[in-house]
Order: structure tokens, then C-alpha cells, then sequence
């Protein structure tokens, strides 16, 4: 019988088995949080507004390259901008502004909606999280 607090052989395997499954795990999340383009230009982030239902707006977010400002009359009246990497609301006349406070859209499949304007902002692109 063995003593308390002593290892075998076959616990050290099993806790080097563990580190390297999650080494190998972390290692390419973190480059993609570290290279979200992929470093190559594969794989680009589209924001596209929608309003009313119909596209206004396409805009290659890893090509920004000094703010964009979208702004939108008819209806409730907003301004959207494109900044590097990134897309938000900035200001609407809505009355709660939950799409203003939603903040930077920058990742495939984030998105922000003002509802009473009609108006969908979506990021798409190859890589969803």
C-alpha cells in the first residue's frame, strides 16, 4: 500500500496528457484573438447596415483607415461610424438608445439593431466566436 502525497508514474502521464491538450488548445485561440485578420488578409470583417430591410451600406472594416460617418435621415434620424477594426452607433433619436449603448462591433457575427429606425448593422466575415 502506498503512502499519501505519492505520485505514480501513471499520474504524471495523465497531468503531461492534460497540459498539452490545453497548451494545444490555448496556443491558436490566442492567435486569434492576437491576429483576428488571420495576418493574411483571408479573412476580412464586412459591416453591413441594413435599413428598412434593404443593404445602404458595405464597408471592409480591416481597411479603415480614418473614421466613416454614416448618417441616415427619413424615420428617426442616426449616425453610424466605421473606425479601424471597428463599427458602432453613435448617436439616434430613438428614444431608449440600446443601440448606442450596445458600443464597437468588431468580430464575424456581432451585430447592433436600432429597431425603431429599421436599422440592422452586421459584421460578417469567415471566422464566427
Amino acid at each position: 500500500m502506498q503512502a499519501e502525497g505519492k505520485r505514480k508514474k501513471g499520474d504524471l502521464l495523465i497531468i503531461l496528457v492534460v497540459l498539452i491538450i490545453g497548451v494545444g488548445t490555448a496556443v491558436p485561440w490566442l492567435w486569434n484573438q492576437l491576429n483576428p485578420g488571420g495576418g493574411n488578409g483571408e479573412h476580412e470583417r464586412i459591416a453591413v447596415i441594413t435599413r428598412d430591410g434593404k443593404e445602404v451600406a458595405r464597408i471592409n472594416l480591416d481597411k479603415v483607415t480614418e473614421p466613416q460617418h454614416f448618417h441616415y435621415e427619413g424615420g428617426i434620424a442616426l449616425t453610424i461610424v466605421a473606425e479601424n477594426g471597428k463599427i458602432r452607433f453613435l448617436e439616434s433619436q430613438c428614444p431608449d438608445q440600446i443601440c448606442v449603448k450596445t458600443g464597437s462591433l468588431s468580430k464575424p457575427g456581432d451585430f447592433a439593431a436600432c429597431l425603431p429606425a429599421g436599422t440592422i448593422v452586421t459584421i460578417e466575415g469567415d471566422e464566427y466566436e
